[in-house]
């Protein structure tokens, strides 16, 4: 009898406990301040534009709000935003801290009349003319283009772009991932600054074909067992090393007398 007491009374505090918590999270844990933080001052940023599109509502409860949808909220309506961060501040503040995508790549559309401004990620900011992409100063992206969504080409913007061939994108971002190590240190503006133009040529493999704006064009291929950083890798150190590469044209690619990862300046390809 005396132990069924006890049993009933760990229950009865359990419940109590759990309502506290409820009664906490229903009245005083709940959204009443949202801010948006950053680095970086740009117009881009629209600290107003951003809570509306996060869907966060004051006075739900803090504990539940969902960061990821959150985050994918934001983005999807403000492509050029990207979320670093959600933060609680107990008791009711929400704080949202947000940088600036840097689109670097223009791909183009498959019906060849529009084109994709994307970042490193993939991701889709803008969607313009093929008229206007001139005075973009990106770096243009030949030989591969994207799906047009159901939606319509502008269905596009925000969301993360599917290639008409899968492999090429594939390799089109691992070029942009392994352009961002720090052992390359070529991320954001340095890339666009420093890479011209990608051209794909698919076969038994891909080749793609990266002209700097010095005027050399790297090689790289999908068919060598190293991967497309240690490939990207080798020819940045024969860029930085090589002081009988002309610079200003010709192709840096294997060497295959000395191995899957020697790399050399050639005149041409022939």
């Amino acid at each position: 009898m005396r132990r069924s007491k006890v049993v009933i009374g760990i229950f009865v505090a359990l419940v109590l406990i759990v309502l506290t918590i409820v009664l906490l999270a229903c009245t005083v844990f709940v959204v009443r301040d949202i801010s948006v933080e950053s680095k970086l001052s740009s117009r881009l940023i629209d600290e107003g534009n951003i809570i509306e599109s996060s869907d966060i509502s004051k006075g739900e409860s803090i504990i539940s709000i969902n960061k990821e949808k959150i985050k994918a909220n934001i983005e999807k309506s403000n492509p050029y935003v990207e979320v670093t961060n959600i933060t609680r501040e107990f008791p009711s503040k929400v704080i949202i801290e947000v940088t600036i995508r840097t689109g670097i790549m223009l791909v183009r559309s498959e019906d060849e009349v529009s084109a994709a401004v994307i970042d490193s990620e993939m991701k889709v900011l803008n969607v313009v003319s093929l008229v206007d992409q001139a005075d973009l100063g990106v770096t243009t992206v030949k030989g591969l283009t994207f799906k047009i969504p159901e939606g319509g080409v502008l269905a596009a913007v925000g969301a993360t772009a599917e290639f008409t061939n899968a492999s090429c994108g594939l390799m089109l971002r691992d070029i942009a991932t392994a352009a961002a190590d720090p052992s390359l240190d070529l991320s954001g503006t340095s890339f666009l600054t420093f890479f011209k133009e990608i051209s794909f040529a698919a076969g038994e493999g891909i080749k793609a074909y990266i002209k700097t704006n010095k005027g050399v064009t790297l090689v790289l291929d999908s068919t060598l067992k190293s991967t497309v950083f240690e490939q990207l890798y080798k020819c940045m150190a024969v860029f930085a090393w090589d002081k009988q590469a002309d610079l200003t044209r010709g192709y840096i690619t294997l060497n295959s007398d000395q191995g899957e990862i020697a790399f050399k300046w050639v005149e041409s390809l022939d």
